[in-house]
């Protein structure tokens, strides 16, 4: 009878070589979203309608800049202006 361990060994050396073979396509691969993007990046990012972020835009509170007639929204400066809007937690 074969022992349960070696079979459980194995797995889990398979499981190992799958694992590092993944984290090896990860590291190697090219970033999968844009830094930086038009309205519609800026949707993606803060889960607000194409009015709203104009509004925002007019009043200068988001971040962005413009270039002719065209918007230009850079992902970590809006990830930032999200987290500068988060509230404290008081107890």
């Amino acid at each position: 009878m074969n022992n349960p361990f070696e079979l459980i060994n194995a797995r889990l050396n398979n499981l190992e070589a799958l694992t590092l073979e993944a984290l090896q396509h990860l590291r190697s691969a090219p970033p999968a979203a844009a830094a930086v993007g038009g309205i519609e990046l800026a949707q993606e990012v803060t889960r607000l309608s194409k009015p709203r972020i104009y509004a925002l835009v007019s009043a200068r509170a988001i971040p962005h800049s413009k270039r002719g007639n065209k918007l230009y929204f850079n992902r970590t400066e809006l990830v930032a202006w999200l987290e500068e809007g988060r509230r404290a937690i008081t107890r």
